[in-house]
């Protein structure tokens, strides 16, 4: 099978999505919207420049959020700068994820 051909499942919701062997565990699109802070408020990240960088927001307030930690369905995930630039959101591994 031609490499570029192969896909992975979204660990959220079960989307088929391209292969990454960098993020085997990386969230789909739509659920990368739908991730929320501790009480319910939607999150937006975002590189800081064009060299990389990770910032994340209130999606409606704007208010900076000092932490990569969201959830998705409830499910405890990580927010992060990925290699290449962009945003990668992974379900949480171990207690300080």
């Amino acid at each position: 099978m031609d490499p570029s051909m192969a896909t992975q499942s979204c660990p959220v919701c079960g989307a088929s999505q391209s292969a990454n062997p960098r993020y085997p565990a990386y969230l789909c699109r739509d659920c990368c919207e739908r991730a929320v802070d501790e009480t319910g408020r939607r999150l937006r990240f975002y590189n800081t420049d064009l060299g990389g960088g990770f910032a994340a927001v209130v999606a409606d307030t704007g208010e900076p959020r000092d932490s990569h930690v969201c959830f998705v369905n409830g499910i405890r995930c990580r927010a992060d700068e990925a290699r290449f630039g962009g945003i990668v959101i992974e379900p949480a591994r171990g207690e300080n994820a």
